[in-house]
Formats: structure tokens, sequence, C-alpha cells
């Protein structure tokens, strides 16, 4: 187990930053026009519903993967995955929009950030 160095705390500032983007700018832009033409999925009610929820629990599990880099005597292994996990979304980010969309760029960085705060 380990203390919070600079390298988690930067790690989990871009995180937050990435969730609060995401939460914001992405619901609308994305999820604006999207819903702006009625419901994607007829035949569910919920769908429009659905889709604000998961849009907006996916910004709060990143804040989550925030405070668990930052938590006191977090487990470092679990710190590397949760960085790993984030270079995983950045790479998964490149293949699906062939690099059109920015995110990975942060996305990487609080991955790295926090494999190298893990390890020092």
């Amino acid at each position: 187990m380990i203390g919070t160095s600079i390298w988690l705390w930067l790690s989990a500032i871009v995180m937050v930053i990435v969730a609060i983007l995401h939460s914001t700018g992405g619901a609308n832009s994305v999820l604006g026009p999207i819903l702006a033409n009625g419901n994607p999925h007829p035949d569910m009610d919920i769908a429009p519903t659905l889709l604000r929820y998961l849009w907006h629990s996916l910004s709060a599990f990143m804040v989550l993967s925030a405070a668990a880099v930052v938590w006191p005597d977090t487990p470092r292994g679990l710190i590397a995955a949760i960085g790993l996990f984030w270079i995983a979304l950045g790479v998964a980010d490149i293949l699906t929009s062939k690099f059109a969309h920015p995110g990975w760029i942060p996305m990487g960085i609080a991955g790295l950030l926090a494999i190298i705060g893990a390890y020092r």
C-alpha cells in the first residue's frame, strides 16, 4: 500500500476534468442531437431517460476512479489497473473514432499518470 503522490493527484485531476467535460459538453454535443430527433428507440419509452442516465453514470464512475486513485492506502495494483483501464479507454476511443474524438489524449494522460504514481 502506498501514500498519495503528486502523480496520483495529477491523474485524479485529469480524470475529474474529463468527467466534467463528458457530462456537460459531451451530453450537449452528442446526446442533445441524438435526442432532438425524438426517441432513438421508439418501442422503448424509457430510452431517452436511460441514455441520459447511462451517460452521466459513466461520468460519475470517472470521478469514482479519481477518488480511488488518491484514496490513502489504495493498493498499488488497483491504481495500476485503473490506469490501464483509462489507457484502454483512450485506445478504444482512437479505434472507434479514428482520431476524430480528442478524448483519447486526456484519458491516456490520466492513465499514464496513475501508473507512474502507483510505482513512485
